[in-house]
């Protein structure tokens, strides 16, 4: 695939954590061009944000919505199941919008000015698209390709999330790519002293375009995998809570004891309530009052052995 996390993230610049947020939170995400190969591409490139989860490719993997709604059912009933992102290419457009009516977790690419089973694809349909998916979803996004070097993303309705946590995970990547090659080149630039070698060669060695992509897809992937195991602990707390709760507790859990108990420190919690909502089909919205958790306070740490 052309785009790496690094190129998106170069292109994108403060666009990329708004693009990554509705990712994680399975909006559906619109890709909208007219090179149907460069949107093709894209399209399949950002199902890469979130790694963790197991892509389907509609009409290779499946093919009607009754196939999809089962695998979310089970998602459903089993936090162990892999969770799904869904890629539409260009060429199903036209059969995606005949099929299916609920569009979460989807990447849809709609190419512009192209004719996909005999129907032309135009900004008409694109704002009918829109209208189809919206029916059923709460927001989408739309990323627009201009050129190969030009995409911009936004919602189509306005989000509460603070952004917190996506733009935290940019600027680790950003910091510890830049360590890493830095290290990198240091010692390069040591086992090259000394040695009579011409300043075209040392400028090769030291070119580390290919291990910068590389670097940032692994710290990308660590740091979202670190977000989302932390969410996974917070989804056995919240609901062993929740039971308590229910048995007549009364006590409280500030968000501090959970952040604490979960083992993450950033990020607003609203947004892992809503991350974890659309990952495992959980609102424990109904634990959270005047900015604390209903639970068990101090009985939190005994879960985890401490």
């Amino acid at each position: 695939m052309t785009y790496s996390i690094l190129r998106m993230i170069e292109l994108m610049n403060d666009q990329f954590p708004l693009l990554l947020n509705a990712v994680l939170e399975r909006m559906p995400v619109i890709i909208a061009g007219e090179d149907i190969e460069l949107v093709d591409d894209i399209t399949e490139s950002i199902t890469t944000l979130c790694s963790h989860r197991h892509k389907l490719v509609f009409w290779r993997d499946f093919t009607s919505e009754s196939e999809i709604l089962a695998v979310w059912e089970e998602e459903k009933h089993n936090y162990e199941v892999n969770r799904t992102v869904v890629c539409g290419l260009s060429g199903n457009l036209r059969l995606a919008l005949d099929r299916i009516s609920r569009f979460t977790g989807w990447v849809l690419a709609v190419p512009l000015g192209s004719t996909v089973l005999g129907v032309e694809v135009t900004e008409r349909t694109l704002d009918d698209v829109v209208t189809h998916i919206l029916r059923n979803s709460g927001n989408c996004g739309i990323l627009r390709i201009s050129s190969p070097s030009s995409i911009s993303f936004s919602l189509v309705r306005h989000t509460d999330s603070t952004l917190n946590v996506e733009n935290r995970i940019v600027s680790k990547i950003l910091v510890r790519k830049k360590q890493s090659l830095e290290r990198i080149r240091r010692l390069l630039t040591k086992s090259l002293r000394g040695m009579n070698v011409s300043e075209h060669i040392i400028n090769a060695v030291l070119k580390l375009d290919d291990e910068s992509e590389k670097l940032t897809q692994d710290v990308f992937e660590e740091e979202i995998n670190n977000y989302v195991h932390a969410a996974r602990r917070a989804v056995t707390l919240l609901s062993r809570i929740r039971l308590a709760r229910e048995l007549g507790a009364s006590t409280t859990l500030t968000e501090r004891n959970l952040y604490e108990a979960i083992g993450w420190d950033g990020g607003d919690l609203a947004d892992l309530i809503r991350f974890i909502r659309a990952e495992w089909q959980e609102d424990f919205s109904d634990c959270i009052k005047m900015g604390t958790l209903s639970g068990l306070g101090a009985w939190v740490d005994s879960m985890w052995g401490t």
